[in-house]
């Protein structure tokens, strides 16, 4: 049985945000964003227009911890998988966790051609970690910390209005 299989219905239609990246580490040239599902931009609220010639570090905001960032730099230049989560943020500016997997695509002369980003929001989720944490600990610094980034936000927001 012969199957014709079009890799890019699959990848519009994954439930999870995906996004292709150029195999360029070093900064500021890359890696350079080639390719997002329309998940991912749901997720983020940006256009594929917004993107042209945009690095991942568009996500990212004051709250993004940096040493989850460096180190998906060093798992790629080690060749390895990463896996991380971190505040980034959508294209109006909300802060969300984003939870994701990196991981390289070789060609055959065994160097990286692309990395591939397997993106997830698990706001909600981490939400209802951290609200649990309180009931547990009402001073928990870490679910403090939390609420206090959303509420910045929606204080902000309020003010623009």
């Amino acid at each position: 049985m012969q199957l014709k299989f079009d890799w890019l219905i699959v990848l519009e239609n994954l439930q999870r945000g995906i996004m292709v990246t150029d195999a360029t580490l070093e900064a500021p040239a890359g890696p350079r964003i080639i390719y997002v599902n329309r998940a991912w931009l749901k997720m983020t609220g940006y256009t594929r227009d917004d993107l042209r010639g945009k690095t991942p570090r568009i996500l990212q905001g004051k709250q993004t911890d940096r040493a989850v960032v460096s180190g998906l730099k060093q798992k790629m230049l080690n060749r390895e998988l990463f896996h991380g989560q971190t505040w980034n943020y959508r294209k109006n500016g909300e802060p969300f966790v984003m939870n994701w997997y990196c991981y390289a695509i070789y060609g055959d002369r065994s160097k990286p051609l692309y990395y591939v980003a397997e993106q997830d929001d698990v706001t909600e989720i981490e939400s209802l970690r951290m609200k649990q944490r309180l009931l547990v600990n009402p001073n928990d610094p870490d679910a403090l910390r939390f609420f206090s980034i959303l509420d910045e936000w929606k204080s902000a927001r309020k003010k623009a209005r």
